[in-house]
């Protein structure tokens, strides 16, 4: 069976250089054991001064489907999205924290914080000035917001109150 190769040279990643090489070849679900299977991967990462790191990929897209730099191209975006939306689950949110255990409870819990970090999002885009919000801004807003609402209540019921004796 071919291999596919992409390489790059040395490029910053986190602070540090490293040069990526990725080899792919094709493979059958018998023999990566895995159903779908089409396509397998190494990327060795070389960092200058430090260890090499392999990372070893399969997917169900076939060759023809997906060439070396392609793969490289999509496994590099996994992270960005894998850096954006875990560091806010996980730092703002505090989803790897969290203690519950019951399967249904922590899926209605972790769709909710997606739904929350979906709404952080939309709220930051609408205003120029929150380009650096973060999510603990976003919550402190909703909350001061909310606590407005509740104020307007109380008094719009105080106010009512008085008026009718």
């Amino acid at each position: 069976m071919p291999s596919h190769w992409a390489h790059s040279g040395p490029e910053p990643n986190r602070g540090r250089t490293e040069i990526r090489t990725l080899c792919t070849a094709p493979i059958t679900p018998e023999q990566a054991c895995f159903a779908a299977a089409a396509q397998s991967a190494i990327i060795l990462r070389q960092g200058l001064g430090q260890e090499p790191d392999l990372q070893y990929l399969l997917t169900s897209r076939e060759p023809e489907r997906w060439s070396a730099p392609q793969w490289s191209t999509a496994q590099r975006a996994y992270w960005g999205v894998e850096s954006g939306l875990h560091q806010r689950l996980d730092v703002s949110a505090a989803e790897d924290r969290s203690r519950v255990r019951h399967r249904n409870a922590a899926w209605i819990l972790g769709m909710f914080r997606r739904i929350a970090v979906s709404l952080f999002m939309h709220w930051r885009g609408q205003d120029p000035k929150r380009a650096q919000a973060t999510l603990p801004d976003f919550h402190e807003e909703m909350g001061l917001e909310n606590q407005r609402r509740a104020f307007a209540a109380v008094n719009a019921r105080k106010s009512r109150a008085f008026d009718s004796s």
